[in-house]
């Protein structure tokens, strides 16, 4: 009976953790938290056993840092093309107006875009060196998703690697 319950746990938690790689790519699931709040419940419960204390902080480094992935990511990219910190003070001031949108994380990607995209230009009075620091940003974005859909998998593996091994 017990073996059954812990193939029961592990398949609970595999699910959901799948769900939560999902939402690396769908922006309304929170993704990475999903994943890593699932494998420290199943931790929890399993009195550490399977994923022991060490693998869990391993685990949480990962989760910090494709979490924090959208910020550095989408800085990252629009600094790539030349984007001025005052358009990217913009973008991050339009992405929190953005968010708390009707449109929600849709409006946080939006805000963002067009948050650089005027800074950029306030500075530089070209709207082609504007939308290519907003591109440079979305495209930052868009890298986020694949950084957090690796580190997801990355996470999946060393969990699944751990409880089926022990």
């Amino acid at each position: 009976m017990q073996v059954l319950l812990q193939s029961l746990g592990f398949g609970i938690a595999v699910a959901f953790i799948v769900l939560g790689l999902i939402g690396t790519i769908v922006p309304a699931i929170p993704g990475p938290f999903l994943i890593w709040f699932t494998m420290l419940i199943y931790a929890w419960l399993d009195g550490f056993e399977a994923i022991t204390p060490a693998t869990m902080i391993v685990l949480t480094v990962i989760f910090l840092v494709i979490a924090s992935a959208d910020i550095w990511m989408a800085m990252l990219g629009a600094k790539v093309v030349g984007t001025s910190r005052r358009a990217m003070v913009y973008g991050i001031i339009g992405g929190i107006i953005g968010f708390f949108s009707p449109l929600n994380l849709i409006g946080a990607i939006l805000g963002y875009a067009l948050g650089v995209l005027l800074g950029q230009y306030q500075i530089h009075r070209d709207w082609r060196v504007a939308i290519k620091a907003s591109l440079g940003g979305l495209a930052g974005i868009g890298v986020s998703a694949m950084v957090q859909l690796g580190g997801g998998i990355m996470m999946l593996i060393i969990f699944a690697w751990q409880v089926l091994t022990s």
